[in-house]
């Protein structure tokens, strides 16, 4: 018996991209593109009929935003889970995106390896957010001199701020365990008190936190 393809559709108004797209994820023997489209109407009624796996959607479309798409997929495929795409690297579009219940946040220049990996990780359950960020707040969080201290940051332990860490970058507890040489049920104690600490419910408002908070200086241009 073969293992189940990860069913995906693609919203995305620049048609060279999207058919790129298409053929790249058609060369994965997990994958199955169930159809694609520039259209917001188009995509509403297929997402209601489709219910993939994974939606990859363009923030912007035409004549209209694709986080207004977000805000309806609840209704229209509740089990998809959706991964933000950009053309440029907009922090306030990524947290929105992730509030409206993204689990996934790239831009489109990513490497082809990084954009397979994201989706596979967010249909795995996962959260996952563009390099960029994530490199920001890996060197905030290491404690690089000159960073803004958010005041809930002096609370948590090292070995807390470890597991931040990797939770930020999508390791499951297993993983995180490994890591750090410590068993997965310390790993759920040391999640059960940063959640406590900083009033969050899980990973996806745990990362949020950490980007709102400014966790991280942000980068460079």
């Amino acid at each position: 018996m073969s293992p189940q393809k990860i069913r995906i559709f693609i919203v995305d108004d620049q048609t060279i991209f999207r058919e790129s797209l298409v053929a790249v994820l058609g060369l994965q023997k997990d994958f199955q593109v169930i159809g694609h489209t520039g259209s917001f109407t188009e995509a509403r009624s297929a997402l209601g009929r489709g219910h993939p796996d994974i939606l990859l959607l363009d923030v912007t479309l035409p004549g209209a935003n694709g986080l207004d798409l977000l805000r309806h997929l609840p209704e229209l495929s509740p089990e998809t889970k959706a991964i933000v795409i950009a053309g440029v690297d907009v922090e306030d579009d990524a947290i929105q995106a992730m509030r409206l219940g993204a689990r996934g946040y790239l831009v489109k220049d990513c490497s082809t390896e990084l954009f397979l990996k994201c989706i596979r990780k967010v249909f795995a359950g996962e959260v996952w957010l563009n390099g960029r960020m994530t490199e920001a707040l890996l060197g905030a969080l290491s404690g690089k001199p000159g960073n803004n201290q958010a005041p809930e940051k002096s609370e948590l332990s090292r070995r807390e701020m470890e597991v931040i860490q990797l939770v930020v970058q999508a390791y499951k507890n297993r993983d995180i365990a490994n890591k750090l040489f410590i068993s997965e049920k310390t790993v759920k104690n040391h999640l059960s008190a940063i959640f406590n600490k900083l009033g969050v419910a899980d990973r996806l408002e745990l990362t949020l936190y950490v980007f709102e908070k400014r966790f991280f200086s942000p980068s460079p241009e």
